[in-house]
């Protein structure tokens, strides 16, 4: 009964009544891209089957710009950026790529995308991606613009998420989430321990998931992957969508109907020996430009 319980309260907690859409912006520095608008579809977070695809691909230890060669002394967060970079080629290999040839001194842990994610420094070394040097603060420090942690490059692990013209921005937060979960796990870390890159610095990053407003969805998806992974891992999750021509079987809308749309799926459980079909309705909202005159601008 306690399973099933558990099982329960998964399924409701990443179900939507409405599946909305939104407008946003992506930010880059480069040329032609320092702001492109951008058009999201909604999504109801089903359980991935594979694992994110990470590749480790380290910078070698003797390029000092990128690599510090510190071991941390402890871990304590999970800083979360976007890059900044909104030209099609800044990819999670992109940057990848970028990291092993660029002299500017920053670094950092993991880059992902909404196809794969790459690893570019060890693990337990310090990286230099939150902006606080290195000190540690006993709480918080001060600078130009007001009170914001310690301890993001000494104590963190740095995630850059790749958020470029063309991504599936739902899928990097998925992804960026399924991750963040994983490193929480690892070293024992409760859901305040993941912060922004704003919280060490007041830097504004990450700023398409700031700016866009979707830093609770963002939490919310890492504590559907804590709870799956801590509390029903010997759960077999099977999601249907019963409406293939509007929603997939990952839960995201693919050919939206243009217009409010009731649509439904099923989940088939397997636990303990037992198999178990539960059944949903959702709505998808109606597509709103909101305050576009043009939805042809939008990719």
């Amino acid at each position: 009964m306690e399973k099933i319980r558990k099982i329960k309260y998964f399924l409701d907690q990443l179900h939507q009544d409405e599946i909305k859409n939104q407008v946003f912006y992506l930010f880059g520095y480069e040329k032609g891209y320092e702001k492109v608008l951008s058009y999201n579809y909604g999504y109801l977070p089903f359980c991935m089957v594979d694992d994110l695809k990470i590749t480790e691909h380290i910078v070698p230890s003797k390029n000092t710009t990128i690599r510090s060669n510190i071991k941390r002394k402890s871990t304590n967060y999970i800083v979360i950026h976007n890059t900044g970079m909104a030209h099609p080629t800044a990819t999670a290999k992109g940057l990848d790529e970028y990291i092993h040839t660029t002299t500017r001194e920053a670094s950092w842990h993991f880059s992902v995308d909404d196809k794969e994610a790459f690893q570019q420094i060890p693990i337990d070394e310090v990286g230099w991606h939150a902006g606080d040097g290195r000190n540690i603060y006993p709480e918080v420090w001060l600078n130009d613009k007001g009170f914001h942690l310690g301890g993001g490059n000494l104590c963190g692990i740095g995630i850059e998420s790749c958020v470029y013209k063309g991504v599936d921005f739902n899928k990097v937060l998925r992804n960026l989430a399924n991750l963040t979960a994983d490193l929480l796990i690892k070293y024992n870390l409760g859901i305040n321990a993941i912060k922004q890159h704003y919280d060490f610095s007041s830097k504004n990053c990450p700023q398409v998931i700031r700016e866009a407003k979707r830093w609770d969805e963002f939490i919310h998806l890492v504590k559907l992957e804590l709870y799956r992974k801590t509390q029903l891992n010997d759960v077999i999750f099977s999601f249907k969508s019963l409406d293939p021509d509007v929603m997939d079987n990952f839960g995201a809308i693919i050919n939206h109907p243009n217009k409010e749309k009731e649509i439904s799926y099923q989940v088939t459980v397997n636990y303990e020996g037992k198999t178990e079909i539960f059944k949903y309705k959702t709505r998808v909202a109606r597509l709103d430009y909101g305050f576009m005159e043009d939805k042809n601008e939008i990719y």
